[in-house]
């Protein structure tokens, strides 16, 4: 019998600057790395962002793992706090992440939004805020 994988939950925004600043602070004591992982949606159709933030935060939520913190960021956007994982290995998580938030959003995607995922690490000694830098620069480009 296959184990019952939990839903992580999501965190509120007070939540998630706590858990930021922990986790920033582990980082630069211990060395280990975090990243960051950032999904927005472009709504091409005004209105459209309460429609599907709800399927894609919960995609997002089922995809992350247990240790992972999740956040409503804005009405169009969810961040991810990584402890632990490696740039790279967020940006595998990021493309599974997209297909998953694509998936359910069917016949969607080009028509009335867009998911567009980002990730920064805390590889080459940076921080976890030049982290949030980062992905908020890859998502406005």
């Amino acid at each position: 019998m296959r184990p019952v994988r939990r839903v992580v939950p999501m965190d509120t925004r007070t939540d998630w600057d706590i858990a930021l600043r922990h986790e920033d602070a582990r980082v630069a004591r211990y060395g280990r790395p975090a990243a960051i992982l950032a999904v927005r949606l472009r709504m091409l159709t005004s209105g459209a962002v309460d429609h599907y933030a709800t399927r894609i935060g919960g995609a997002i939520r089922h995809q992350a793992r247990e240790t992972d913190r999740v956040t409503r960021f804005g009405p169009d956007r969810f961040h991810l706090l990584l402890p632990e994982t490696l740039e790279a290995e967020a940006s595998v998580l990021a493309e599974r992440l997209r297909a998953a938030c694509v998936a359910v959003t069917p016949g969607a995607q080009g028509s009335e939004v867009e998911v567009l995922v980002a990730a920064a690490g805390t590889s080459g000694g940076g921080s976890l805020l030049e982290a949030m830098r980062s992905v908020k620069a890859q998502l406005e480009s």
